[in-house]
């Protein structure tokens, strides 16, 4: 009966970061070619909507002068808060009927 003494397989190191090279090379050919900052730009709001709203773009909204205004001084509240939760359910969930 023969002894065959069989030679253990050593990782290759250099296939290893050969194939990390090619792969790495892959993805930056497919960065640069999508080059996806410019498939995603952000667009300006002067872009998106029509020429004539431009008054709605320069508006400013002061706070002050709508809270100190007379016709938002006369509004009121309709409804009492918080507002009242009906119970709804049974107080003890598992007790049998």
């Amino acid at each position: 009966m023969a002894i065959e003494i069989k030679k253990q397989k050593k990782n290759n190191i250099l296939l290893y970061l050969l194939i990390i090279l090619v792969l790495f090379l892959i993805g930056w050919i497919g960065w640069s070619f999508f080059k996806p900052g410019e498939i995603f730009q952000k667009s300006d709001i002067e872009d998106l909507l029509p020429p004539s709203s431009q008054e709605l773009i320069e508006a400013k909204l002061d706070i002050g002068i709508i809270l100190n205004h007379s016709v938002f001084q006369t509004l009121s509240p309709h409804i009492t808060w918080p507002l009242d939760v009906p119970d709804l359910g049974r107080a003890n969930p598992f007790k049998v009927f």
